[in-house]
Order: C-alpha cells, then structure tokens, then sequence
C-alpha cells in the first residue's frame, strides 16, 4: 500500500469516520470544513487528530486546514463527504482550485459526480479531472465527541465508478490504497444507482409519519419503522431502482442482498429478515422529525433523479413518482423544481446509448 496525501471535505459524521480511517492506516490527512461549519471542527484542529471508536479504532493525525486552495494543493484525492444536495455547492467552492489530473471523489454519489460536472462546465471550469463516487457511504457512523467519532459498522468493501470511465486507471489504485478491496464498477451510473438510501428511507420514513410526530424525538427507525409490511412496500420501490440498473446493462445491488454482502447483516429472503439482524443499525435515533435527511436528501437527490431516469429510460416508477409528490405535500416543498434531475445533471435528452458513451468518455 502506497501512502497517500488525502484531503477530506465536509466536517460531519461520515467525513470524521472517513479521516479517521485514513489517518489511523497511515495516510497523510487534510480535513476542510466551510468556514460557517468551521468552529465545530476547532477542537480538532486543536488537537491535531480525530479519535474512532468501534469498527474502526485508534487515534488519526488530522491537519485541519481553513483555507480551501490549500486543503486541496498537493491532494491525491480530494474526498467530498457532505450530503448529497451541498455536493453542487462544493464544486463551486472548489472550481477555482482544481487543476489538470486532480481526482475529486464523492462520497456517497448518487449521480452527484453528474451534477458536479455540469456544474463546473457551466461555470466555464471545467479542467481535465476525474469525479468519482463511492456508491454508499462505507460507515454507519456518528459523532460522538468533539473529537471522537463512533463506527457502528464498516462496509467489508466499497465500490466506486469513475467520470469518465476510460480514466478510471488514473485514480482507482489511489482509491484501492485508501479502501483496500474497493470495487470498481463499469460507470458512475452504477455507482449511483447502487446507494440504497432513497429507496430505504424515503416511503418507510413516510409509512411512520405520525409515529415520528408523536414521538417527539423518540425514535428508532430501523427497530420501530422497520416492521414486515413497510419492509414489502420498501422491497416494491427498490425493485425499481433495479429496474432502472437493468435498463441501463448495469449491476444494481439489492436491499435483501446489500447488508450480508458488505458483511453488516444475515442473508434472508426478505428485507425483514435481513435488517432485524444488522445489529450495527440498532440504536440509531431518528429521524427525529419529519423534516430529516430522509426525505429532505433522499427524495430531491435520489428518487427525484432516479424517477426520472427510469421514465427516460421506459421504466415503471410509479411508486417512486407517488413518494416525491407525497413527501412535497407533506413538507409543502416542490422537490422536482429543486432536485437533482436530468438537466441539472446535464443528460437531458440523451438516449440510453447516448447516456452511455457520456459516462465512458465524457463528451456528449
């Protein structure tokens, strides 16, 4: 294993689980948070490191960097892990910094590498990089001091595709340093499809609605939203996201078979069977509002996308069309108009072969 000069951008649960992580292998680590999220991650500047606790244990050396030009200078990689709807915004905020051969990673994806491209082809700079994105996030994770993160659970390996995928040797060994094991797959529209969470949270989080409210903060998805019929209604929509994968000649994992592949749970024939099992899920609050994550990310970033592909694509998708118009009325929000759709991530109107030799070469 080579060590490699990594900088992680995002200062939440998974981008502390992922600093540690490099860090305790031995990577030289740089962590950026934006300067309005900057003082949560001052005490680690202070201390200069990131404890982990649990699936990954030991102390990490962190350089935490306020500057963004210098964060990035000299990267290998420059690992993004921020929710999916600020990914946008990063490429802004590092557009005036990326220079030939430098390797932007999303983490997780969900098409974002898509987004992130036409964002700076819009903005005119657009250098010759790559963008990949790690399929899933590898860690259930969260912060659980100012300076200690706890990993409830790591995937036994992650998965990556590459834009454009004829560049993919250009970065995938760096990538295979950091994530021993990872996965490469054929295009960054299998990576995308492959993140689970939108067709995990989104109709169960609507499912246990009233559940959440009365709750008051009180609960437990995967232990109380989780029970055998919304599990049959989830496996419904995820079928879905399959269909679309098989559309596009594209392996797509599904939710019965994510959890013992990646080594968090037993096999079983259903959902129900599998997910009482994964125990690293087990006591995870929340969400503990209706406005969460679930639905404010999953469904403007995930389903809104994914919906659209497959109507584009000839595919059924009427349950996850039915999810974002009910999840808008819910929170009286337009997730189409502001989501990530087929124009912003600049393949409207492309056919499936079309679609296909974008993601391979990178021109339209």
């Amino acid at each position: 294993m080579a060590i490699r000069r990594v900088t992680v951008l995002g200062g939440g649960n998974g981008a502390r689980a992922a600093a540690a992580d490099f860090g305790i292998a031995g990577h030289e680590v740089v962590l950026y948070e934006l300067p309005s999220f900057a003082a949560g991650v001052q005490e680690i500047a202070e201390a200069g490191a990131i404890t982990a606790r649990g699936a990954i244990t030991g102390v990490a050396p962190v350089l935490v960097e306020a500057d963004v030009g210098r964060a990035m200078a000299g990267a290998e990689a420059l690992i993004v892990v921020v929710p999916t709807m600020y990914q946008v915004a990063y490429a802004e905020v590092m557009a005036p910094y990326l220079r030939d051969g430098m390797n932007v990673v999303l983490m997780p994806g969900s098409l974002g590498s898509l987004a992130f491209v036409e964002r700076l082809r819009r903005m005119g700079r657009l250098p010759d990089i790559t963008v990949s994105e790690i399929a899933a996030l590898p860690y259930a994770t969260r912060i659980t001091g100012p300076t200690e993160v706890t990993v409830f659970g790591r995937r036994r390996y992650a998965a990556s595709g590459v834009f454009p995928a004829v560049a993919s040797e250009r970065v995938m060994p760096i990538l295979a340093d950091l994530f021993p094991g990872i996965h490469a797959m054929a295009n960054v529209l299998e990576a995308g499809l492959n993140n689970p969470n939108p067709t995990l949270h989104c109709l169960g989080v609507l499912m246990s609605a009233s559940r959440i409210e009365y709750s008051h903060g009180d609960f437990y998805y995967y232990e109380e939203g989780m029970t055998p019929h919304v599990c049959q209604a989830i496996e419904a929509i995820d079928a879905e996201r399959l269909a679309i994968g098989a559309a596009l000649g594209v392996e797509v994992m599904s939710l019965v078979d994510t959890y013992p592949t990646m080594g968090y749970g037993p096999r079983g024939d259903t959902l129900w069977s599998v997910i009482r099992g994964v125990s690293a899920l087990n006591g995870i609050k929340g969400p503990t509002e209706i406005n969460s994550r679930y639905l404010t990310e999953d469904v403007p970033i995930g389903l809104t996308i994914y919906s659209q592909l497959g109507r584009r694509l000839g595919v059924g998708v009427a349950l996850m069309e039915s999810v974002v118009a009910l999840a808008g009325a819910l929170l009286g929000r337009d997730f189409v108009a502001e989501g990530r759709t087929l124009a912003s991530c600049g393949i409207e109107g492309l056919d499936r072969d079309n679609l296909l030799e974008y993601v391979r070469t990178g021109n339209r």
